[in-house]
């Protein structure tokens, strides 16, 4: 008795507290979006009763700060494992894929991330383990319940099918028969959501699941459409508020104690220029396309812009071809130099390291905020009507995620200032005593009793 009481003195001593006897935590991905949604909730004229509860209740952060690009599969997946894409492996949505021989596929299963992710670890711990439409979660480990996010065609039956082939077996099916078809049509983006909340209610109450992970995707969709803060974007907001309400209910209805942790992935920038990189590089005879082809298809290259939004990665098809790469430079320090083409920088190798970016990019290209790149026909630069853009790099103000943290044990109206997005998968693993030991930085001190 005096060995485990010493123990156990040292333990807490040591800021190791024992997790609580019944742990439960709900994570909420709202993706794209901004600090200052709920941190400047009546500036913007927002009725979010759900997020400004658990803002008010709990710890958060003024912004953070996440990797590089700021998309959504390496955001996502950087939550999950606490270390940058240069260690996890996601390095973007859609794969590199020159020739388009993969038909714009995206990162999608969960045997590409390079170490291990808080679903392994928390289930290795014991617990039980729930998700759905989380980016990188086709054939995840430790998800005993899992509606990934995929998708190959334009919201067809035979899509659904896939969804289902992917999904846990006969998950899908059972959940239908109470909580109806499941949407996966991206442009049906309100309708996706409310069924995601459906589908993810159904498994914290009949599964009763202690770690559920959960993708809503409605925000993000609208803002790339009309800009942050428009009508559009501020209705979707508000009805995924509704949405967290819900799904705290269904989590509440076994763990009256669960936490509820709200991320993002990723900020958003207002857009209305675009910048076709592309069209440079045919020009220098860098990018070879088929002349027959009225859709600009590659048959050969040295080197391409791997468009993400707001910045392009730059591959070389030789990483040798010494030639290539110094024409590609000065081509990409000519673009630059010109203040209309909207190019916030051009980093090198050392540069994107320091930022955990891709290694295969030779040279990466950061717009300013107002401007994407994009590889639509046209002109190399144009005015577009006004939408909304991510991806560029991590440190631009208006791309920082956000944090959000409430319940029994977190610190009330605690303000973490701006943190990095790493260090938030070792605090969920810290809860719920698992191990994460490729996580980059130590956990945030947000639990009373573990400071």
């Amino acid at each position: 008795m005096l060995t485990r009481t010493i123990l156990a003195m040292l333990a807490v001593g040591a800021g190791m507290a024992q997790a609580p006897a019944n742990p439960a935590l709900l994570l909420i991905s709202i993706d794209g979006m901004m600090p200052e949604t709920v941190l400047k909730a009546d500036q913007h004229g927002l009725k979010i009763p759900n997020l400004r509860t658990l803002l008010r209740d709990g710890a958060y952060a003024t912004g953070v700060r996440g990797v590089m690009p700021t998309v959504t599969y390496p955001s996502h997946t950087t939550l999950l494992t606490g270390v940058w894409p240069v260690k996890h492996h996601i390095y973007s949505n859609i794969t590199f894929d020159p020739l388009d021989k993969n038909l714009q596929g995206w990162y999608w299963y969960s045997e590409d991330i390079a170490v291990p992710t808080l679903w392994e670890a928390v289930s290795k711990s014991g617990k039980l383990v729930g998700s759905v439409s989380w980016p990188v979660a086709v054939g995840a480990k430790g998800v005993s319940y899992n509606v990934p996010e995929y998708w190959r065609g334009k919201a067809t039956a035979d899509d659904l099918k896939l969804l289902r082939a992917l999904s846990t077996t006969g998950l899908m099916e059972e959940i239908a028969r109470t909580a109806g078809p499941y949407v996966n049509d991206l442009d049906a983006a309100y309708e996706g959501d409310a069924a995601r909340t459906r589908y993810a209610a159904f498994i914290l109450r009949e599964k009763k699941v202690q770690f559920m992970t959960v993708h809503l995707a409605a925000l993000d969709h609208m803002q790339h459409g009309s800009g942050p803060f428009s009508a559009e974007s501020k209705e979707a907001i508000e009805r995924i508020d509704a949405h967290v309400g819900e799904l705290q209910a269904a989590a509440r209805s076994h763990f009256p104690n669960v936490i509820t942790c709200i991320v993002s992935d990723h900020g958003f920038s207002r857009t209305d220029h675009s910048l076709n990189l592309s069209t440079a590089f045919v020009k220098e005879e860098l990018i070879t396309l088929d002349p027959s082809s009225k859709t600009r298809k590659v048959v050969d290259w040295k080197a391409m812009p791997k468009n993400d939004g707001g910045s392009a990665m730059i591959m070389l098809k030789d990483d040798r071809d010494e030639a290539t790469r110094a024409k590609v430079e000065k081509l990409l320090r000519a673009l630059a130099a010109n203040p209309a083409n909207g190019i916030a920088a051009v980093l090198d190798r050392k540069q994107i390291a320091a930022l955990g970016g891709s290694p295969q990019a030779a040279f990466w290209v950061d717009m300013k905020p107002g401007f994407a790149v994009s590889a639509t026909e046209g002109p190399m630069l144009k005015q577009t009507k006004i939408g909304g853009a991510h991806g560029y790099a991590p440190t631009h103000p208006e791309l920082l995620a956000s944090f959000f943290i409430s319940g029994p044990g977190i610190h009330k109206g605690l303000n973490l200032g701006e943190i990095d997005m790493r260090s938030i998968a070792p605090t969920i693993a810290q809860y719920f005593s698992a191990k994460l030991p490729a996580a980059d930085l130590k956990p945030l001190q947000v639990f009373d009793n573990k400071r």
